[in-house]
């Protein structure tokens, strides 16, 4: 199988379409997203089902923008930021421990 360059692999990768057919991706400008019932909230938020429940954690929009990332770049799962800044944050929060000192330059925080 030939591979795909990577601008049709991009523009190939797309979230499925709604009930509504759209041709593009719609956009989904929502803070939060409903359940069936209580228990179907529940099980969601004890991610025991995986599924979307507020754009903070995922979004399908920020789900499928990943999704292309990973495959343009040949990653297994990838995360999105707001900001750089929120970026940097992940990495420190991950990597450091209470009591572990960093020295940076003034350029890690912007210019």
């Amino acid at each position: 199988m030939k591979k795909q360059h990577t601008e049709t692999t991009a523009i190939r990768t797309q979230i499925p379409r709604t009930s509504f057919q759209e041709h593009s991706v719609p956009l989904y400008l929502t803070s939060s997203f409903v359940f069936d019932d209580a228990e179907d909230m529940r099980a969601s938020f004890a991610e025991e089902k995986d599924r979307t429940i507020y754009s903070r954690y995922s979004n399908p929009n920020t789900d499928e923008l990943i999704e292309k990332v990973c495959l343009m770049e040949g990653a297994e799962r990838g995360f999105a930021f707001a900001s750089g800044m929120a970026a940097v944050f992940s990495t420190f929060a991950a990597l450091l421990n209470s009591g572990d000192h960093i020295v940076a330059s003034r350029s890690v925080f912007g210019s």
